[in-house]
């Protein structure tokens, strides 16, 4: 077993021209020999023996390399679906990446009545995190975004779309939500992150977040809409962090 996977090892690491030139060698090679001990054993004086001795080859032939090239689709098969899943989930917390977020909160927002809101923005940034990672070290601190990230996950309507923005940011889209349903999903997140402590070496570690929150105007792009959250959430960090800005709403008449 082990030399046959030094033998796939190999050929895995050639270019394709040659993997294709390879099996057609062997494939002739054997073919050629097993039609030699045929041609010796009976001949080729009956019908019958030629359409046997074809048939030999091509189960014998065919068959192993068949196979072979099978399990290496299923292995590309794989891989590209453990790449597709690297490129829209976030590893640590099961949350989009931000690549998948902007694909599906552009398609909710393209798909939504023009002549209304699509929804909310909330972009979450933890708090002095830096100072967690110095103090209790990174092991803590990548279990402290786990937490976080699962809460957020696990707050998440059917329909709307979280996502880990690398680092210590998050966002949210709540779809088709107006400010109640926002200021009330922004305040479950901060009494959650709130709730994420840990004792490390008889020192209390403590977690909270900023938010900032922003809705969507008919006819706003999904870039306009997460830059006013992101300075909402600068105005959170300026006024001292642990809290929620929100964007003003325009009236419409």
């Amino acid at each position: 077993m082990k030399y046959y996977n030094l033998l796939e090892l190999k050929f895995d690491g050639m270019a394709p021209i040659k993997q294709i030139v390879l099996l057609l060698v062997l494939g002739s090679i054997l073919a050629n020999v097993l039609a030699v001990v045929f041609f010796h054993l009976g001949g080729y004086d009956r019908a019958d023996k030629t359409v046997y001795l074809t048939t030999l080859i091509v189960l014998v032939v065919g068959g192993p390399l068949g196979a072979f090239l099978i399990g290496q689709n299923y292995k590309l098969k794989v891989m590209a679906e453990e790449l597709e899943t690297a490129f829209r989930k976030d590893g640590m917390t099961g949350l989009t990446t931000r690549h998948e977020f902007h694909l599906r909160a552009e398609r909710l927002i393209r798909n939504s009545n023009p002549a209304l809101s699509a929804g909310a923005v909330l972009y979450i940034d933890a708090d002095r995190f830096k100072t967690i990672n110095d103090k209790f070290g990174h092991v803590i601190g990548d279990g402290v975004l786990l937490e976080l990230g699962t809460m957020i996950r696990e707050t998440l309507g059917r329909r709307d779309v979280g996502a880990r923005f690398g680092g210590k940011e998050f966002a949210i889209f709540l779809t088709d939500a107006d400010f109640g349903q926002a200021a009330w999903m922004a305040e479950k997140i901060l009494l959650g992150a709130r709730r994420i402590s840990r004792n490390v070496q008889d020192k209390e570690l403590s977690m909270t977040v900023s938010i900032g929150v922003s809705f969507h105007e008919p006819g706003q792009t999904l870039e306009h809409l997460l830059a006013t959250a992101d300075d909402c959430l600068l105005q959170a960090k300026e006024q001292g962090r642990n809290r929620v800005v929100f964007a003003k709403i325009k009236s419409h008449a």
